[in-house]
């Protein structure tokens, strides 16, 4: 789908695919759960998940808004989530940093895979204490929770839900040299109290059959496609039917304009694409 237009931060099409557009930021955010930041009013979220588990391609019961900022120095992912149960029933017990019972916590999850080779990723999870995982994940398959980068998270309430605001250096993450970048991104739900796994973009329902809860509930996010370049350009890519584009005026090092992510699973032949 075409890009999304300011104010618009998500556009999407019938064979599943989203473009999502992520916002530069003069100063960095205040980490404290709050939201209360002018971008937060000034920049529509990324919503309408898309469930995995119970119910298979049906919309996510519990609204979930995510916001992707970068400056000069961080890359930020911030989330508010509703939630209808009070707080007393939502499964939430684990603080351990990368313990493995956070995958069994109500939780959000991103995962990069900044080589774009689809087979090695970061994944990055936050519940609402705060508690995170960190981890490698190589050859689709291994996990590597002793990878423990710099970056930090805090998190919230509010009146229906909670909120975190996660801020990842740059320089924690590493990435092919040179301003083109490929990358691949997925964004999770877990609303552990339902039951329920929603995500940015349908997925494969076969491939949660993987006993591994990891990779085998986060594979499909390496069939993803990010391209990082200046925006002001247009772009000629080869994608498939389902992919993800991410695009970023780097300026520099890391970036000045606004991004646009293009999010689904890539499968079948390849067609011509156009970009912005």
């Amino acid at each position: 789908p075409p890009a999304p237009v300011a104010p618009a931060t998500v556009t999407r099409n019938q064979a599943g695919q989203a473009t999502v557009r992520a916002v530069r930021i003069s100063e960095g955010l205040d980490l404290n759960g709050v939201l209360d930041e002018l971008p937060y009013r000034e920049v529509e979220a990324i919503s309408d998940f898309i469930q995995l588990e119970p119910n298979v391609g049906e919309p996510e019961t519990e609204k979930t808004e995510v916001w992707l900022f970068f400056d000069d120095a961080n890359f930020y992912v911030s989330g508010r989530l509703w939630h209808s149960l009070p707080e007393s029933q939502w499964i939430v017990n684990e603080m351990r940093r990368d313990s493995f019972n956070l995958l069994s916590n109500e939780g959000f999850g991103f995962l990069l895979d900044t080589f774009y080779d689809r087979r090695n990723g970061i994944l990055f999870r936050v519940n609402p204490l705060g508690g995170r995982m960190d981890a490698q994940i190589t050859n689709e398959r291994d996990f590597n929770g002793d990878w423990n980068p710099i970056w930090d998270v805090r998190t919230g309430r509010f009146d229906g839900g909670w909120t975190f605001e996660a801020e990842i250096p740059f320089k924690s993450m590493r990435y092919r040299p040179g301003a083109n970048q490929v990358w691949s991104v997925q964004l999770s739900r877990n609303l552990q109290a339902k039951n329920e796994q929603s995500y940015l973009t349908l997925l494969d329902q076969a491939l949660d059959r993987f006993k591994n809860p990891t990779m085998g509930r986060h594979i499909e996010i390496f069939r993803l496609q990010l391209v990082i370049e200046p925006v002001e350009q247009p772009v000629f890519i080869q994608q498939s039917a389902q992919q993800a584009l991410f695009r970023l005026d780097i300026g520099g090092r890391h970036g000045t304009l606004d991004i646009a992510l293009r999010a689904g699973i890539i499968g079948g032949d390849h067609v011509a694409g156009t970009g912005i």
